[in-house]
């Protein structure tokens, strides 16, 4: 059973996990569902569109412009860190502001407008307050968008939402306000407390595993700090069979609901030998913590600079960080879709 009494179908092992988010037989909304306007959360030929849009904006080209902005601000933030001294909290000072960081410069939003930003996206994904301001918040941040967005189709900038308005296609034509605004939307929540999320419950496994020295490869290192925080937070929305399937031998109705269990499926023994062990050395490392199929995480790629940028500025500047309380006083948000460590004070010698 759901969290709300529903009752659905889980899927744990990591081949199941690939099949069920990469057939089109099963959907993000039930059969008979409405049609909407084209999101990252939507199907079928309307996702396809935007996904193929997109695509020409988030080039490797594109996303590499901004490794100098991201690789910068991490050096900055962690340096903040050290200056504060020992017992600062990790989350505050550097977890959250980066992608935050970011984000804002992704979008091209002004320096004047970035401090209402932040309070907005606090706010609005539910981690200050207990959930308090929610609605105003997010009435705020959706009255933004559309008008960022029309001020950059007036006057575009060298951000990458002035490229993303720009994409014009022969055949998929060109992305909508509407589309652009749940484009925008998306690539707030879906990278914010993500990677503040994989690198506060990272460096937690890190200080029992023997802390930032014991890093060879910093991207090796990241990629064991994604396959161990996912299913923490970023869990993967549910599945609809929209017509009876027979899966792994089970028949399943149309309508049925059906959960990927990405936490599960990254600890499978079948995916990656002794799952449970958390090694910042280890490769070949399959795993899935952003998804599979048409709707991996098309933010991936950035989400891996900004982590290999901050985790290589710490073992950069501070090479003994660890926290500096144990893993069971550690504080948890509670957030219902991206859980993670409210606060993470950390030492260092």
């Amino acid at each position: 059973m759901t969290a709300d009494g529903q009752p659905a179908w889980v899927v744990v092992g990591a081949a199941l996990a690939r099949q069920v988010l990469s057939d089109a037989r099963f959907t993000m909304a039930p059969p008979g569902t409405p049609e909407g306007p084209a999101s990252l959360l939507s199907d079928g030929a309307p996702h396809a569109r935007l996904r193929r849009l997109l695509s020409r904006a988030f080039t490797p080209r594109n996303l590499e412009r901004l490794r100098p902005a991201i690789t910068t601000l991490a050096g900055e933030l962690v340096a903040e860190l050290r200056e504060r001294g020992p017992g600062s909290d990790l989350v505050s000072i550097v977890g959250r502001p980066l992608p935050l960081g970011v984000t804002s410069h992704m979008l091209g939003i002004s320096v004047t407008d970035r401090e209402r930003f932040y309070t907005w996206a606090d706010a609005a994904s539910g981690i200050t307050g207990g959930g308090e301001g929610f609605e105003q918040a997010w009435g705020e941040l959706t009255a933004y968008f559309p008008s960022l967005i029309a001020a950059k189709r007036a006057d575009p900038g060298p951000d990458l939402l002035s490229e993303v308005i720009a994409v014009r296609d022969a055949d998929d034509g060109r992305l909508s306000d509407d589309e652009l605004f749940t484009t925008a939307i998306s690539l707030v929540f879906g990278g914010y407390l993500t990677v503040a999320n994989t690198l506060s419950i990272g460096v937690v496994h890190l200080g029992e595993a023997g802390g930032l020295t014991r890093i060879e490869d910093v991207p090796t290192a990241v990629e064991e700090m994604l396959r161990y925080s996912a299913g923490l937070h970023g869990e993967a929305f549910a599945r609809y069979a929209q017509t009876d399937i027979d899966l792994d031998g089970v028949r399943l109705a149309a309508g049925d609901q059906v959960l990927v269990r990405l936490e599960a499926a990254n600890q499978d023994p079948d995916l990656i030998p002794d799952p449970a062990r958390f090694d910042p050395a280890r490769t070949p490392n399959p795993h899935l913590a952003f998804g599979h199929g048409p709707h991996h995480c098309i933010g991936a790629a950035l989400g891996r600079m900004e982590l290999v940028a901050v985790v290589g500025a710490l073992a950069e500047q501070l090479p003994g960080l660890r926290p500096a309380c144990a893993p069971e006083d550690v504080p948890w948000t509670g957030n219902p879709l991206d859980n993670g460590p409210a606060s993470l004070p950390v030492t260092w010698s």
